[in-house]
């Protein structure tokens, strides 16, 4: 999932135990992204439950009421289910619409239950089918029941390439007949890669097995949308609710208040609490300004939490007096500095770009701790099975860039004084802290030789400027990282260097396609699933050595921190954020 761009609700099950003859296997209850006792990341894994039912069990001790403030600095481009492949939105939607999977957290690791669907889906002999069946009672805000036929046409809809542009494309590799299908208003709605037998039964028919399948319809392009009641564009401005909240004033750019949805039914979700009685998410604010008022804990800030990195003037707070109102734990994200390769075409000129980037100033400018992150050198993090442990000349993690070795790389690729390569790209200008970052970054680039067209765009409109490919940028466009959707690198590496990935009209690293990548990238999907690691692992350096399309800067790590007033407050570890759905105001 994109952070920022940073995928969706991330980690999942031992993938060995997703069978092409038989539903998913629960009981594998192994430990999330944690560290063992010498240091090393464990396994990414997570339980599944076919059988979880609802309500989700009380926690002890919480009360219902109190309204709960998410404030944080940067600021989603819409609310279009089909259209969201970014984490903050994602935390979002899994308060207010319901999907056919979904995961929750039990003693702090995910596991994958049934959400609107009765179990985690069901195979046919050669894995070319799968079925699932919607539960009785669910409903829409408005009391109308939800139909498999509207689960059809939102993930029909997800395809459309105006609609949909920035959303996940698994559904166009895997989809029988989805590589060039265009959605319900562009293509043919009578298109059947996925298709309603009756009011309770959606299947789905795919080109080529896809293990990993009931992970992926926890995405937000499965929450249900009656095809009767879509606005297409203006959808988002109030996506209709099937979870225990629901929209209830949305100012785009600014903020977004939630209030209970009065025809949610506890009894068929196993995954969600609404101790609450809603949520205000306030955009585009100051970290620094909103972190130390929620330290502070006055009046509203003290049922206020912001997701942000910690800054590093604050870290000493954190670390003694106000460590209880501050959560740290792993995250499924790697950041990474994105690079256009249709218009830096030169190799040599990506690479010196790497060797000359200013991490240490960037993270100090940032006000970054090692709260908030780790050195990454790997495309694909530590955690996934299979991943190499490998070292790319320039590609560190740390330092502070070499601007000499840069410059003389530079000019090896013709490039000097009297013909600078220039970089251009798109800041966030109404952000004292992206504003020192930015500075920073310019002041070394130039140092190293380049010269540095540095465009600056409100906050609110960055996101959505950097995501369409065809911008004036060379380089920072979108994803700016990605976070695994499941702990294997098919939801790394596919959806990020491969050609459909751009098939959609949206960004990938590079925005790059080459018929290596798609090759290679065929060659490991059809391996079985439990074989992929290592492979994937090879892929990861010998994009780094022989395209370095993007490379990685840090591995994440989630950051909460939380008014005095809010309990509960988890971090989840495949997200790398807040786990909102448990949260409970002491009032």
């Amino acid at each position: 999932m994109r952070w920022t761009k940073v995928l969706t609700v991330g980690a999942v099950a031992s993938l060995g135990l997703v069978t092409a003859c038989g539903a998913p296997q629960s009981g594998s209850n192994t430990p999330g992204a944690t560290k063992d006792a010498a240091g090393s990341p464990e396994g990414a894994t997570a339980a599944l439950d076919p059988n979880a039912k609802g309500p989700v069990p009380e926690i002890d001790g919480a009360k219902k009421g109190g309204m709960v403030t998410v404030a944080y600095a940067s600021t989603p481009a819409n609310f279009d289910p089909s259209d969201q492949f970014y984490q903050d939105t994602a935390a979002i939607f899994s308060l207010t619409n319901r999907a056919l999977t979904t995961f929750t957290l039990r003693d702090g690791k995910a596991v994958l239950v049934p959400d609107l669907a009765t179990d985690l889906g069901t195979p046919s002999d050669d894995g070319l089918t799968w079925t699932f069946t919607l539960k009785d009672g669910i409903k829409y805000e408005d009391g109308s029941p939800v139909k498999a036929a509207d689960v059809v046409f939102a993930a029909k809809r997800s395809f459309d390439p105006d609609l949909a542009a920035n959303g996940p494309t698994y559904q166009r590799e895997f989809f029988k007949g989805g590589a060039d299908y265009k959605g319900p208003y562009q293509g043919d709605k009578n298109w059947n890669g996925v298709e309603a037998t009756d009011d309770k039964t959606v299947v789905f028919h795919l080109e080529k097995k896809f293990q990993t399948l009931p992970y992926f319809v926890s995405f937000n392009q499965f929450t249900p949308i009656p095809e009767a009641k879509d606005k297409k564009a203006d959808y988002q401005l109030h996506p209709i609710a099937t979870g225990p909240y629901m929209f209830d004033k949305y100012t785009p750019g600014t903020e977004l208040y939630l209030k209970r949805n009065p025809n949610w039914d506890p009894a068929t979700d196993p995954a969600r609490h609404n101790y609450p009685d809603g949520y205000h998410f306030k955009w585009g604010v100051d970290t620094v300004k909103t972190q130390q008022a929620i330290l502070a804990s006055t009046g509203d800030d003290a049922t206020t939490l912001n997701w942000d990195p910690i800054d590093s003037s604050l870290a000493p707070q954190i670390e003694t007096t106000k460590k209880d109102q501050f959560v740290e734990g792993p995250s499924s994200c790697v950041y990474t500095t994105n690079m256009d390769a249709t218009k830096i075409k030169d190799i040599n000129v990506r690479r010196a770009i790497a060797v000359a980037w200013p991490i240490d100033s960037i993270h100090k400018a940032a006000g970054d701790t090692t709260h908030s992150f780790a050195p990454a050198t790997t495309m694909i993090p530590p955690q996934i099975p299979g991943r190499l442990d490998f070292k790319v000349d320039g590609v560190t993690g740390q330092g502070d860039g070499d601007p000499a070795k840069a410059k003389k790389m530079l000019a090896d690729a013709g490039y000097g004084t009297d013909k600078p390569f220039e970089l251009i790209y798109y800041y966030t200008n109404d952000d004292a802290t992206a504003q020192k970052v930015n500075q920073v970054r310019k002041q070394k680039l130039q140092a190293a030789g380049f010269k540095v067209t540095d465009i600056g765009v409100p906050g609110k409109e960055r996101r959505g400027i950097v995501g369409k490919p065809n911008g004036k940028y060379n380089m920072l466009q979108s994803p700016a990282g990605w976070c695994f959707d499941w702990p294997s690198a098919d939801s790394i590496i596919p959806p990020t260097f491969g050609t459909i990935a751009l098939s959609q009209g949206g960004t990938t690293f590079g925005n790059f396609s080459d018929a290596k990548i798609d090759s290679e990238i065929k060659r490991i999907q059809q391996l079985p699933i439990e074989e992929q690691g290592p492979e994937w692992g090879k892929m990861d350096e010998m994009l780094l050595k022989d395209y370095m399309l993007a490379f990685p800067t840090y591995y994440d790590k989630g950051n909460t921190t939380f008014g005095t007033k809010l309990k509960n407050v988890q971090n989840n570890p495949n997200k790398g954020n807040t786990e909102l759905t448990s949260i409970w105001v002491d009032q």
